[in-house]
């Protein structure tokens, strides 16, 4: 389960339902949560790690786990909020998306029983950043253009610093 490019088509189109007959549901999300921890990450996608699937999976393993299998949105909240946003799948780079508090997601769980379920906050907003990966969409799209380029500066900027600071230790280790 290593993270695509960026740029990989599955990325940029809607994944297939997940099929309860074909497929080991709990299975699949133990493993794909599992990854998500291992990248350090707070949500994943099916499709982010390769899975021609709609499914994601969020959380911290603790308080809140959530395997979410070919979700729908059925209601938005209309408050919403601007809060720094990355992905897994464009690692540093952070933007402000303005996304709405509140969403009610339609949902199976690994058992095939469909759910309705309200997440508010920071919990609406990963869902709705992992909804967008299940609709061929990402975070970057939900911003200007203005915006994301200063961000992929900001981004290159410090990988920049980063690997100067590292060439100088290394000179610095060997007496250069």
């Amino acid at each position: 389960m290593e993270l695509l490019d960026f740029s990989d088509e599955l990325l940029k189109r809607e994944p297939q339902e997940l099929d309860f007959e074909k497929d080991n549901a709990k299975e699949f999300c133990d493993k794909l949560f599992k990854r998500m921890k291992e990248l350090g990450g707070v949500g994943l996608s099916a499709n982010q790690v390769g899975f021609d699937k709609k499914v994601f999976v969020f959380g911290d393993g603790k308080e809140l786990t959530r395997y979410i299998i070919n979700p729908t949105i059925i209601a938005i909240g209309d408050e919403t909020v601007s809060m720094k946003e990355g992905c897994l799948s464009l690692p540093g780079v952070f933007l402000m998306v303005r996304r709405p508090t509140e969403v009610t997601l339609r949902y199976y769980d690994t058992d095939g029983n469909e759910v309705v379920e309200q997440f508010l906050d920071l919990a609406a907003r990963v869902v709705l950043h992992e909804y967008d990966h299940m609709i061929g969409q990402n975070f970057t799209q939900r911003v200007s253009k203005l915006k994301l380029d200063r961000a992929i500066k900001a981004m290159k900027k410090k990988v920049t610093k980063k690997v100067r600071s590292d060439v100088r230790k290394q000179l610095e280790a060997n007496n250069v």
